[in-house]
């Protein structure tokens, strides 16, 4: 009888033991165990679990049953392994990225049983083998050389501590809100806290990022985010909010703009960049942008990983979401599901406990409540510029700004700060000294609020058609573009009003003929005008 043991080891046992004890303790490769396999008769990916259990207990009775006197179990279908065998080798590989591998491989699987009329695999089968898969990878890795990495990791110890901030282009095509057609691919920009790998902040637009962009994105990562996702229709708890120790980003131009350089100097925040041609260095902003791509897959209008084959599948033609619901899609994605799923870089905590459990121990900066801070922070970040006030005010983007401080200012003859709201052109705000702003608004006020994007497009449009472009050509453009969105939509709700959804009938309703309209203004004679409609006697 082994010592520690009820159960006495058998020929088999200690055959077992003799063949994994040359082994070794290092990395088994895949060839080494269809090998054993072979030797006892049993499974390849069995060996693995063997191997397991005899190398954290190098004797023999170590791989005894571990319910003695039960039955093994049949072998699987020889239909199923090779299911198992093809899901493993074929379809694990090709998936970037699977929020539960386990319960996705194990779909996977029954999923192609099913349709081969094969009984599927219980699921603790295909945990046995999904384990030995990773061995077997794991061996391979071990033997192939590798490429030199940079030594030593990016640790932080406090939230905000060092916040990275990176744009992507979103692999899925959105369409407008109106005539549902595809109008392109958005851009993501986003912000992780490298502390607790929680998003801070993120923001969806069509346009190329710009200093614009930044800015609004840093108004998300230190203003409260309730009443934009109120705003989005999204319910979720999201309170990382606060002003970053340290922005941590590449080399792009609006990274580097005035603008930013300004507002970080003014709150104290200090700009790190990555070496050039070193991703590597941005590693947690570069992980989160794939895995959000990953997520990506299931939406209408996905284009997938790679570009090849792109033509042929045309994802633009089945995109669905427009920008406002791919932003709220994004948002519940983050808000609900990433910040309360386990994180392997924080040792299987969440990032929300993560978060919550850094500020018990220290909080970060937060911005002076009320609204006038808030927008003062957001005005320090706005896109940066100067300008010579000249006898009609300021012109910028084709449209005129007047302010009655502006006769005094022009005395000087010194250029001022001005900054601008990309998303609200009706105003600029002008500083003669870059500490004081003052709101300056069109010198007709009767301009409504339009973007820059807006403006841009307009003005591409005119310049395509060889017109000069002016402040009045622009405005009166999206205007009548705004008129064709509102009669769109009006003529939509009326078109849906007057044809109700039924139910198809087998024969069509017999033809009648429309009644007499008749003016308010007209006599009418309602025993000869009007005619009764004729009715279905039932």
């Amino acid at each position: 009888m082994a010592v520690g043991t009820s159960q006495a080891i058998t020929e088999r046992e200690i055959k077992i033991a003799s063949i994994l004890l040359p082994l070794g303790s290092g990395p088994l490769t895949r060839e080494q165990a269809v090998v054993a396999s072979k030797l006892l008769g049993i499974h390849w990916t069995h060996v693995y679990r063997l191997r397991r259990r005899f190398l954290a207990n190098p004797v023999a009775s170590a791989v005894l049953p571990a319910k003695p006197g039960r039955k093994s179990s049949p072998r699987l279908d020889p239909r199923a392994e090779a299911i198992i065998e093809d899901v493993l080798h074929g379809w694990l590989p090709r998936q970037r990225q699977l929020a539960h591998p386990l319960l996705d491989l194990y779909m996977e699987i029954s999923r192609r049983c099913v349709q081969a009329a094969v009984k599927p695999p219980a699921r603790n089968t295909v945990a046995d083998r999904w384990a030995a898969y990773r061995d077997e990878q794991a061996a391979l890795l071990a033997k192939t050389p590798r490429a030199a990495t940079p030594p030593g990791n990016f640790n932080v110890e406090a939230v905000l501590g060092v916040v990275q901030v990176d744009h992507t282009q979103a692999d899925a095509f959105v369409v407008d809100p109106w005539f549902r057609r595809s109008i392109g691919r958005p851009w993501l920009t986003l912000a992780i806290d490298v502390a607790s790998r929680c998003v801070v902040g993120f923001y969806v637009g069509m346009e190329r990022p710009s200093a614009g962009t930044v800015a609004l994105l840093l108004s998300r990562i230190a203003l409260p985010k309730a009443p934009w996702l109120e705003m989005l229709g999204v319910d979720a708890q999201w309170a990382m909010q606060g002003i970053p120790a340290i922005l941590h980003l590449d080399n792009a131009a609006e990274f580097k703009s005035k603008a930013l350089r300004a507002g970080c100097a003014q709150y104290g925040i200090e700009l790190m960049y990555r070496p050039v041609g070193r991703p590597y260095y941005g590693g947690h902003i570069e992980r989160l942008n794939r895995t959000l791509m990953q997520r990506l897959k299931g939406l209408p209008g996905t284009t997938g990983n790679s570009a090849k084959g792109r033509k042929a599948r045309k994802p633009e033609e089945t995109a669905a979401l427009t920008l406002r619901e791919f932003e709220r899609w994004v948002a519940l994605e983050i808000g609900l599901r990433y910040h309360h799923s386990e994180h392997r870089g924080l040792m299987g905590a969440t990032p929300a406990h993560a978060w919550e459990a850094l500020t018990a121990v220290q909080a970060p900066r937060q911005l002076r409540p009320g609204p006038e801070e808030a927008w003062n922070w957001l005005v320090q970040f706005m896109p940066l510029t100067s300008r010579t006030v000249q006898a009609d005010g300021i012109t910028m983007f084709h449209i005129r700004y007047w302010h009655p401080i502006f006769a005094a200012w022009r005395v000087s003859k010194k250029k001022v700060l001005v900054r601008y709201h990309p998303e609200d052109l009706s105003r600029i705000f002008v500083s003669p000294n870059g500490r004081q702003y003052v709101e300056v608004r069109c010198a007709d006020i009767r301009r409504p609020v339009i973007s820059l994007w807006e403006q841009r497009a307009i003005c591409r449009i005119l310049r395509g058609d060889k017109q000069r472009v002016s402040e009045s050509l622009i405005f009166q453009a999206i205007e009548k573009q705004r008129q064709i969105i509102v009669k769109a939509r009006s003529d939509t709700r009326l078109q849906r009003r007057e044809t109700p959804r039924k139910k198809p009938t087998a024969h069509p309703a017999p033809w009648v003929a429309p009644p007499t309209v008749v003016s308010a203004t007209d006599e009418v004679d309602y025993n000869k005008t009007l005619k009764p409609f004729p009715v279905e006697v039932w």
